[in-house]
């Protein structure tokens, strides 16, 4: 082998040091990175920001005084033309997203594309939906649509380890982006909506073994095993983890949103409160054992899911707090101290909200799509405010024959919603601590994107009508719009990069069927003019 000159070895190994850093491979981001998360306002390290997902960001640079100057300042297309709800994430100067197939790394500051791989599915897929990505120690983590996890180098996009979870043929899949917490992958199976027996799992990160599995529907003698009246219905019973997992680490337990019970407009046919549908459960994270649970909606007949994650937060008297909005249409906060819940307050329309599904018809508000689906809510320490967005829809639910079929939907019943003109959605502030309204902002479409308050004093969002939305996080005015050009329902993220605040929005939701959308699926993002 020709030996080089010192000189020359050490500007190589100094310019690819440089490369390495500037995609965010090598070691990172480490546990440390990951559990300083919330001081580092850098970096957007996972879907929610840090692990107790209460998405607020340190940066100040974009406040209320500049946030009308904003301007685009590049935008990467992705050429797809499907649902489009992903948060990317950001790790030293790269962005991280995913859409049902792909995995795009790009340049956080200029949108250039750094590397885009593509999965190939090996069985059917149920949904064309994926919400994220885990990012540890060099290395990019999701879900697929045919139940598959799949580990990727963060620097290169080259496969590292691909495990099957589930049975996509049965109904079974992963749209959740994964957290990692000390080499830990924790995800949960989504597949509710087809009869599918619902599990919450955590994988070793270095080779994608599964160290345990928890039953989101309790069996035999199992805790919560009781609340299925009949128990051959466990065997379809639903329970799906759409969305993200909260972790706390002060106390190691992962805090899991869980789903409706199936089938969804039949409450006859599994009697009893259905646990653990329609809750957030508490399980510890190092072995899966459950720790205490939340059930936001007993015996739910109207498809009202616990679809986004918990936030944890603590107000500026020391009080901790776990909040949690559903498709019901509420905001839920639990007390930390004594695992009572402290307040509930509605965020949309409510109506004929107790009474089950008849053949005949009931018209309820909201219906199956309505409430918060899944973006969580943010909670701002500045203002002292929990901000929720959420869909005001309503429609006839009926009950119709409950038949099973493997890898059907399995409803019993159906929803008829209104006119897709009808819908419109809200931007909610709460005060923290007592749900008092703080103010209000209707929204002329369903809001399903990612809300972000950050330290300047701003929150930020978008609608359906493809704007991104900057408001006063105290007072509710709207300070920027920007139109997109394709339907916002992915993430709101901020970082910075070389002393630049730049935020990064998910736009191009395409719906024609479901939310009467379209667009393509692409990455937007903005700054500060220099």
């Amino acid at each position: 082998m020709k030996a080089y000159p010192l000189s020359l070895r050490l500007a190589a190994a100094a310019v690819l040091s440089l490369a390495v850093s500037s995609l965010g491979l090598a070691a990172g981001p480490t546990q440390h990175q990951l559990d300083a998360a919330r001081q580092n306002g850098s970096n957007w390290l996972m879907y929610n920001r840090t692990y107790s997902g209460d998405r607020f960001s340190p940066l100040t640079q974009i406040n209320t005084t500049d946030a009308s100057q904003l301007t685009p300042v590049c935008a990467n297309q992705l050429g797809t033309l499907a649902a489009f709800q992903a948060t990317p994430v950001e790790y030293r100067g790269v962005l991280y997203v995913t859409t049902q197939h792909q995995t795009v790394a790009m340049n956080a500051a200029t949108c250039k594309t750094l590397w885009d791989y593509t999965y190939v599915p090996t069985g059917p897929e149920p949904i064309n939906t994926n919400r994220g990505v885990a990012l540890y120690k060099g290395m990019v983590i999701r879900g697929t649509d045919d139940a598959h996890l799949i580990a990727l180098n963060a620097g290169t996009g080259k496969l590292i380890w691909n495990v099957k979870v589930g049975n996509s043929a049965i109904g079974e899949f992963l749209s959740a982006a994964p957290i990692v917490w000390k080499n830990l992958i924790f995800i949960g199976l989504a597949g509710a909506d087809w009869g599918i027996k619902g599990q919450v799992y955590a994988y070793n990160v270095k080779n994608g073994k599964r160290v345990w599995t928890f039953n989101d529907i309790p069996t035999g003698n199992a805790v919560g095993a009781s609340t299925w009246g009949r128990a051959a219905s466990t065997a379809t019973g639903g329970g799906s983890t759409w969305s993200t997992i909260t972790l706390d680490r002060s106390n190691g337990l992962v805090y899991v949103p869980i789903g409706n019970p199936a089938p969804d407009f039949a409450p006859e046919y599994r009697p009893g409160a259905n646990l653990f549908t329609d809750s957030v459960v508490e399980l510890n994270a190092k072995t899966g054992k459950l720790v205490r649970w939340h059930q936001q909606v007993p015996n739910d007949s109207h498809d009202w899911d616990t679809a986004a994650a918990p936030i944890l937060f603590t107000t500026s008297n020391g009080h901790h707090y776990m909040a949690v909005a559903d498709k019901a249409g509420y905001l839920f906060v639990y007390n930390q101290a004594t695992h009572k819940l402290a307040y509930k307050v509605p965020t949309t329309t409510i109506h004929n909200a107790s009474l089950h599904p008849t053949v005949k018809g009931v018209y309820t508000c909201p219906a199956d799509l309505g409430g918060t689906e899944w973006s969580s809510p943010a909670y701002d320490p500045q203002t002292a405010a929990l901000y929720v967005n959420s869909v005001d829809w309503c429609g006839v639910d009926k009950l119709g024959e409950v038949r099973y079929v493997a890898g059907q939907l399995f409803f019993g019943g159906s929803s008829i919603l209104d006119p897709v003109a009808k819908a419109s959605g809200w931007l909610d502030a709460f005060d923290a601590s007592s749900g008092q309204t703080l103010w209000r902002w209707h929204s002329p479409t369903p809001m399903l994107a990612g809300v972000t308050p950050t330290a300047g004093g701003v929150l930020m969002t978008g609608d359906l009508n493809g704007n991104f939305l900057v408001f006063d996080a105290r007072t509710g005015q709207k300070l920027y719009q920007f139109d997109t050009g394709g339907a916002m329902a992915g993430g709101v993220i901020t970082y910075k990069v070389n002393g630049r605040q730049y935020v990064a929005v998910a736009s191009g939701n395409s719906s024609r069927s479901i939310w009467g959308t379209t667009g393509s699926g692409t990455i937007f993002v903005f700054a500060l003019p220099y």
